[in-house]
This record gives C-alpha cells, structure tokens and sequence, in this order.
C-alpha cells in the first residue's frame, strides 16, 4: 500500500514538470538528502525522473585484524565476500571518538573530499575478497573503519562500522626524556626537557597534578584520554608541530604548595607516540599557620563599571575573589562557591595583590566584592565583604554599531590593523579565535569577541527564504522580531528590512522598533580604494520615529543630510585562509562569532559578498577575519 502511494505521489509530480518548465523556465528544484547534501537542478534542464523500486544487495562482510609481522601500527583489513550488486566500495579509517556520535546519515558526508580532510582521513578505494595492508596506525589508538558500497550506477549504499583496537606494540629504538625542575619558586618553575635521540618529536603539558577539571575539560572537548589531550594540545605554541631537541618551559602564577605535573607523549622514528610519561614538582609552600585574611578596596565606580584591588596579608597561600549582587547574597552560599568551586579561568587562585575593573554591571545597584584566602596550612580564613553602587546617572543610548571596533585584529592577534585593504588582517580558527579573544586588552581598553546575539545586532540571521538584506534584490520584509543583545542587555524589537538593486547594491533597515535603540540603517556592498567592503552606516531615531518609515530610510536623499549622529563601520572582504593561501579575497567577507553551531564542526559568522550580507553557521575548516566589541 505504500508503495502503491509512493508511486501516486510521484506520478502527480511527474505530470507536473511539463507545465512548470513551460510556465516559468527560470524554476529550480532542490532536493536534500539525509545527509546534508543539496542538490540543486533548473526544471527547464529535467527531462524526467525515474525511481527504481527493484532490490538491490549491497551486504559487506569486512573484518580488520592485527597483521601477521607484527610491526607496530600495522592492521590486515579483509574485505571478504560482498554483495551481488556491489560495484565499488570506499573505506576511511577514522578515530572511534570522532565519530562515536554519528549517525549513518552523518558519516555518510564524512566521505566527500573536504569532511574527510577535516577528519584528517583518507578516502580509498578497496575490492571484494581482497586484503590490504594498513600501515601508521598509532599504537593502542581505536579506530572504526567505515565502508561504503556503491551499486551498478553510483547510487550509494547504507555504511558498515567495523571498530577495531591497534595492539600497543613495540617503539622504535628506545626513546626517553629527561626532565629538570629549577628555580622552584612559590607560584612557578623552570622545566627543561631533554630528549635522547631515539625521539624524533614530543608533546607536553604543564597541569595541576590532581586538577578536579581535566577530566570534565576533557569530557567537555570529546578529548577521550590524557594521551589524546597531551597530543592535542602540547605541540609547540608557535609553529603548531611537536617539540624537537631541548626545551625549557617556565611556568609563572602557579599556586604556592601545590603538586604540579609535566605530562609528555613522545614521538618514535616512525612517528608512533609513546604512553604518557609524568614527571611531578611541587611549588614552595607560601603563608604561615595564622589566620588569612585579604584586603579590598573598590574605586573607580562608574555606571557599569568598578574596579576591585585585592590584597592578601602575610599569612596567605592563595585567595579567591568576586562579587555579587546584593540582592542575590546568600553568605552561606557565597562561600561554598569560593571554597568548593574547582580552579577555573572564572575563578581562578592568586597568591599575589590583585587588580580587576569588573565590566557591565548594572547602573544603580549595589554589590558586594567579596574575596576569601587559605593559609600556609590549606585552611580557609574569614570571608571579606566590601559593599559599593554603581552610579545611575542617564546617558544617551549608544546604538550597538558603536561597539564595533574600526579595523580588524592584526595577524599576531595582538592590536588592530590601521587599514580596510584586503591582505592586513589575521586569519584565525574559530578555536583560537574563542581562545585569544573571548576576553582581551588592547592598549589599554578591554574588548571580547562577539557573540552570535551581539552580532545580531548589527545584522540578521539569514532569512529561510528571500533574504533580509540582499544588495541586489528589492525583498521586503517587515515586522521581522528578532532578539539581540546590546552591551550585555537582551533587546527584542521588531525590525523593517528592503532589499536593493544591482544597480545600487544597498540595503535598508529600520531597527529595534519599540525601543530606545530604534534606528535606520544602511548596508552597502562597495569599493574602498578598488577593494571591495561591506559599510554599514546606522542613525539613532529615538524621539523621531513617529515620522520615518522604512520607505524613507531607503530612498539616497535620506541620507544625504543630517548626518551629524551617524555611525559608519567597513568590513574589508578579506575572505578565509586554507591549506596555506588565503581564498576569495575581494568576493567574500568572513568574522567569526564566538558562538557555535548546533552542528558539529560549525560556528556563526557575519559572511557578506555582493549579493548580501548574513548571519549564518560556517564550518570551523577555515580561518577567518576577526572583528572584535567593545566592553
């Protein structure tokens, strides 16, 4: 019966694609696939579609077993006896851990050039009944092979796991490392790592010997092991690669007292990594037996910020501190959460006095700056509570452009560049995008990456259907509610939005309807000294937008005059960098957001071309311009 239905369905769509290329031969048809994939065809180019009911066996029988010469990293995979209909069968041999998560629907994308070389894998190509050698496999590592068998005309079958375990065979030779601990201070040490000549590379990191976080950080990464975790992130900083030769790692703001370890992988002559090596050293013991105490001052205050100067006394190791909320204070609370909490970056231990100007807080409300510190013994001493308010007294609304920095960040990740040209900028991951910038100081003033709401205020999301802001179509939109947020503030409003032409490449908006930051806005796709930009140009319309439509805003006289308020910020299309070159210099623009997708290996990103300018998830592949908020 439901084959019967099928075909009645079909039939009528059939019947229908005649009449649609006739009508209107400029129509397209997108079909989607389970697995990601679009495929996009013009009705006029159909001819007809046909479906194939009849079955077809696409059965694997593979197996992967430890190989025979007993070589380190080798595996025999036997492809075995295969189905009847089975014409070509691809293999890619990734980590369980990576794709543990997978459905068939999921890795079945997993075998187009570009997600395999995200992977880090291979496709090849195998035959039934025959054997393979796999070699450089890493030792005591699980992978799963994942096979998929093709029919007579191309059409792909359902994927076969085989999930396998490397032995953890013999190292090359005999690699060691030595490892020196000096000047052992109260917060830190030098370690200098010596490799014997066995050791073609290694990894290492410097962590808390029992940190209560590894384990969560881990879990939180989908890093499965230590040796993983070690391999992943203790290449040198620099050039990405593993350690050669003699290295000296000095570690500084360490906690007094505490047991620290250097946690190192080696890496053999034939590139196989070694189980992980620990070499521990404790920090000198700071404070005495007496009581702890720190002391706090607060100046500084503004409406949304104060700054909070910690000072331990003689008999501290270490201390903690934050502050709270009046209204929220709950003592008892309070120092459970400085006590138990585990060692983090937002509440991190200091031995030593400590300065911190505490950003978006709220205007007119009263808080309590709070720090608590342990003695040379680990006990904990009183808590200390210093009470201020911040001001509360009104200024005029700053639209949220004006939190947009002018230029990019450099390529060192460490100031601005001074122009909008299209080959100045840095180009980072979205990892170390989130890493270097979610919180940082340039000359003096902080700012963050933007999240994906604080870009919205600035833009939309990609609409599902006609885009919002598209430089060359005359789309409207109106009413659209979106919700942003605005210098740590949520804002929902409704926002009016009119495509352009090709002949203007401009697009207009009426913003935040309903709220103090109602606002015109203008989006251009233009040249800059023959390079081509996104400007946005936005105009505060508080106390005026009785008397301004969105038809106004887009017409060119509108802003010709009354500029005075204006808040003009260019994005120069500096596109992405891969595999060592940048791409679509002078087309595309890309900034990260420090928000990720609800897709695995994705994160939202401004992206602009001449035809439009959108939020929308992009994968983590490439690197990507940086343009950073304001605090």
């Amino acid at each position: 019966m439901k084959k019967q239905l099928l075909h009645i369905v079909l039939a009528g769509l059939l019947a229908l694609l005649p009449s649609l290329a006739l009508a209107q031969s400029n129509e397209r048809m997108l079909i989607y696939s389970k697995s990601g994939e679009v495929l996009p065809y013009r009705i006029e180019h159909i001819d007809s579609i046909k479906f194939l009911s009849d079955e077809v066996d696409l059965t694997l029988n593979p197996t992967v077993t430890p190989h025979e010469n007993g070589q380190t990293g080798w595996m025999k995979l036997k492809v075995g006896s295969v189905g009847s209909n089975v014409r070509r069968i691809q293999v890619i041999i990734p980590e369980s851990f990576m794709i543990a998560n997978m459905d068939d629907m999921q890795c079945l994308r997993l075998f187009t050039p570009e997600m395999a070389a995200r992977m880090g894998v291979q496709v090849f190509d195998v035959e039934g009944d025959k054997e393979y050698d796999l070699s450089g496999l890493q030792r005591g590592y699980t992978y799963t092979a994942l096979f998929l068998p093709y029919d007579e005309i191309g059409c792909a079958g359902n994927v076969k796991r085989v999930e396998f375990t490397v032995p953890n065979g013999e190292l090359a030779g005999n690699p060691q490392i030595k490892v020196d601990f000096s000047n052992i201070t109260q917060t830190g040490y030098t370690a200098t790592l010596t490799p014997n000549g066995d050791v073609s590379g290694y990894f290492f990191l410097n962590i808390e010997t029992d940190d209560p976080t590894l384990d969560q950080m881990m879990q939180m990464m989908r890093v499965p092991d230590l040796k993983h975790y070690i391999v992943q992130f203790g290449a040198d900083f620099n050039t990405h690669k593993p350690h050669e030769g003699v290295q000296e790692s000095v570690m500084t703001e360490f906690k007094p007292g505490t047991s620290y370890t250097v946690y190192v992988v080696l890496i053999d002559k034939d590139g196989q990594y070694s189980d992980v090596q620990k070499f521990t050293v404790t920090t000198q013991k700071k404070g005495t037996s007496a009581t702890a105490h720190v002391s706090i001052e607060v100046k500084d205050i503004t409406k949304t910020e104060a700054t909070v100067v910690n000072t331990p006394d003689e008999n501290t190791s270490s201390y903690r501190e934050t502050i709270v909320e009046k209204s929220l204070y709950n003592e008892a609370d309070m120092i459970k959460y400085l006590q138990e909490t585990p060692d983090n970056m937002s509440l991190p231990y200091h031995s030593e006095p400590y300065t911190w100007t505490w950003p978006k807080l709220k205007p007119g409300t009263t808080y309590y700056a709070l720090a608590m510190a342990k003695n040379g013994d680990n006990e904990w001493g009183p808590l200390t509570k210093v009470e201020f308010t911040t001001l509360s007294v009104n200024q005029a609304v700053t639209l949220p452009l004006a939190y947009l920095t002018e230029y990019n960040v450099n390529a060192e990740g460490t100031d601005f560049v001074t122009t909008q040209a299209l080959d100045v900028s840095g180009y980072f991951s979205y990892e170390d995008a989130v890493k270097k910038f979610t919180n940082i100081t340039i000359a003096g003033k902080k700012y963050h990456l933007p999240s994906k709401e604080e870009w919205m205020a600035i833009l939309p999301v990609a609409a599902s259907g006609d885009d919002y802001l598209s430089f060359t179509a005359p789309f409207r939109h109106n009413d659209v509610y979106e919700t942003v947020v605005i210098k740590g503030d949520t804002i929902s409003s409704t926002n009016d939005y009119r495509g352009g032409s090709v002949s203007s490449n401009k697009a207009h908006a009426l913003r935040f309807k309903g709220t103090k930051y109602v606002s015109a806005w203008r989006y251009e796709s233009t040249l800059l000294n023959d390079k081509r930009v996104l400007k946005i140009t936005a105009r505060p319309l508080y106390g005026k937008e009785n008397n301004i439509r969105i038809e106004d805003i887009a017409k060119p006289e509108f802003w010709e005059s009354n500029t005075e308020s204006d808040i003009v910020r260019i994005l120069p299309a500096s596109g992405s960098f891969s595999y060592g070159k940048p791409h679509w210099q002078g087309d595309n623009g890309f900034f990260w957001s420090s928000t990720a997708g609800e897709e695995e290996y994705t994160a939202w990103a401004l992206s602009f071309d001449t035809t439009s300018v959108y939020l929308s998830p992009l994968y983590t592949t490439q690197d990507r311009s940086v343009r950073l908020f304001a605090d």
